[in-house]
């Protein structure tokens, strides 16, 4: 493996302008689903997820394997809010303790991945890249327009498309299989899945 990491940094975006106790849910929410996050993706970490100022948290991968699946399952179990995550490729500066933090660990992989932050919010994209490949980047613009184009439903639709087969979507949705395969046609689902292998082909490459 080489010494290059990926810090990963998810935000919720304009969580600050829900109602406190809306607020306060979804932070007991994302502070529960923390435990889960660091076991399932636990043979890809480097140093653990923690939440950081509330509405944020952040991991150090040793692959970009989970990211695609991360996106996707914070817009699943966090639907009340737009999430935006921010990956940023590259080395630490401090020395990796075992069971270490994310936020316990700095270096330009992290600094890398703020900037990614950053320049997503000002663009309107949901994922943002700092040090990899510029390939990613047109990948990211195409995927957040493309969730903007659709309507809420269409969105969440998308979200569990991508999760889970069409059984999956129709259960959360409490609706039948063929309400999905009318929301799939419409969002000319075949075109969007090929976009989505393209993407992800492109992310396994980054390590």
């Amino acid at each position: 493996m080489s010494n290059s990491y990926i810090a990963l940094i998810a935000d919720a975006v304009a969580s600050r302008a829900l109602p406190p106790p809306r607020r306060a849910r979804l932070q007991r929410a994302l502070r529960s689903a923390i435990p889960e996050f660091n076991r399932r993706w636990r043979t890809a970490l480097a140093a653990r997820f923690a939440v950081t100022l509330g509405d944020e948290f952040q991991a150090l991968f040793t692959t970009a394997r989970p990211v695609w699946e991360l996106l996707h399952e914070v817009h699943f179990r966090f639907p009340e809010v737009e999430w935006v995550v921010a990956c940023g490729l590259g080395p630490i500066a401090t020395r990796l303790e075992r069971h270490a933090t994310a936020p316990e660990v700095d270096g330009p992989c992290f600094h890398a991945a703020r900037a990614a932050m950053e320049h997503a919010k000002r663009r309107r994209l949901l994922v943002g890249f700092g040090g990899f490949v510029p390939a990613l980047d047109p990948l990211a613009s195409y995927y957040s327009a493309l969730y903007w184009s659709w309507t809420p439903r269409q969105r969440r639709t998308a979200t569990l498309l991508r999760l889970g087969p069409p059984a999956f979507a129709a259960a959360q949705l409490k609706v039948d299989r063929s309400a999905i395969s009318h929301l799939a046609r419409r969002m000319a689902w075949p075109l969007v899945a090929a976009g989505d292998k393209m993407f992800q082909a492109a992310l396994q490459e980054a390590l």
